[in-house]
């Protein structure tokens, strides 16, 4: 297979970044708050790569894993960042994320402590100097490709059924079932190998990810979906979702995983954007579909992400959210 621009860039970092993980011997492994399931596929696959290697790391996240997720092996070992068990850590990985503000309340003790700090993420524009050691690219399809990349470089026979589970939810979650603009040639050749040496079936494996949805949340989707409204003449699609609603239907936010990719299919729409309220603030999930910067307008509203898809928060209320976001799009697209 003839590699692309993201795979040949990669390939020159990865030898280096496995040589210094494998030389770890306690590491702590966090993905971000609001884990989806690249986070956690990472996560796991990456956890499964070190104990092929006789290494036993550390597992965190503040929040817990979301319920369509936790038939991965392994994800039973993920539990809430506490200072005595970092402090047993030789060094902290950050998985799927590159703002220590994207992970959790232990914010204020990686900025502190003097271990290594190491990246694996696929999302733009890493802090300059924080990290020792980086496997990062933003063209890669997913979190979960780049640590495929340490397995193909280390000998994908190791690549276990557990393993391969954790590998093909995050390339199959974080590429939008492969429909999105960063899957390649390399996407799938690796996919392939997934399914080879994992002897995984990909096919109940997606049954679980996206066909295990109760019917409280198809209720609030229903509701979601009514109440959409178009702006930018019909381009930007908006939805909102109040903690109130989704205590009605006996949602959380982990039930809201999905939604705001629907508004996508309406003729005319290039950009879809899901409001809903989370501790006291507005977080804001943006999709689109290559004309507008998504990364470039969350980052003026303490997020970021990639170029068509990304996250924000606003202090609120919701319609003042709402406000000063189209205002931001509207002067992007015009």
């Amino acid at each position: 297979m003839q590699e692309d621009k993201s795979a040949t860039k990669i390939r020159k970092m990865v030898k280096k970044f496995a040589e210094a993980l494998a030389k770890l011997e306690k590491p702590a492994l966090i993905s971000h708050i609001g884990p989806d399931g690249d986070a956690i596929g990472s996560q796991i696959a990456l956890y499964f790569w070190f104990k092929n290697r006789g290494i036993e790391p550390l597992m965190f996240n503040d929040d817990p894993v979301p319920d369509n997720l936790t038939w991965l092996s392994g994800q039973e070992k993920i539990r809430r960042p506490a200072k005595e068990l970092l402090d047993e850590c030789d060094a902290i990985l950050f998985i799927d994320g590159n703002d220590p503000l994207r992970f959790g309340n232990m914010a204020e003790y990686f900025s502190k402590t003097g271990k290594p700090l190491c990246l694996i993420d696929h999302h733009l524009d890493p802090p300059e100097g924080m990290f020792s050691e980086m496997l990062w690219d933003s063209g890669a399809s997913s979190t979960a490709y780049l640590v495929y990349t340490l397995f193909e470089e280390t000998g994908p026979e190791a690549i276990s059924k557990e393993a391969a589970e954790a590998l093909y939810t995050g390339i199959v979650t974080d590429t939008g079932s492969f429909r999105f603009d960063t899957v390649t040639e390399a996407t799938h050749f690796a996919v392939g190998n997934i399914i080879k040496y994992g002897g995984i079936r990909p096919g109940e494996i997606y049954s679980r990810i996206y066909d295990d949805r109760t019917l409280s949340e198809y209720h609030l989707l229903g509701t979601t979906l009514k109440g959409i409204r178009l702006f930018c003449n019909e381009k930007v699609a908006v939805m909102e979702v109040t903690e109130k609603l989704m205590s009605e239907n006996g949602c959380s936010q982990n039930d809201l995983e999905g939604f705001v990719n629907y508004p996508l299919s309406i003729r005319g729409v290039v950009v879809s954007v899901l409001f809903y309220e989370r501790e006291g603030r507005v977080k804001i999930s943006l999709r689109g579909k290559s004309l507008v910067d998504l990364n470039h307008v969350a980052r003026q509203f303490d997020g970021g992400g990639h170029f068509n898809a990304a996250g924000a928060w606003h202090p609120g209320p919701v319609e003042k959210a709402v406000k000063d976001l189209i205002a931001e799009i509207s002067g992007l697209l015009s």
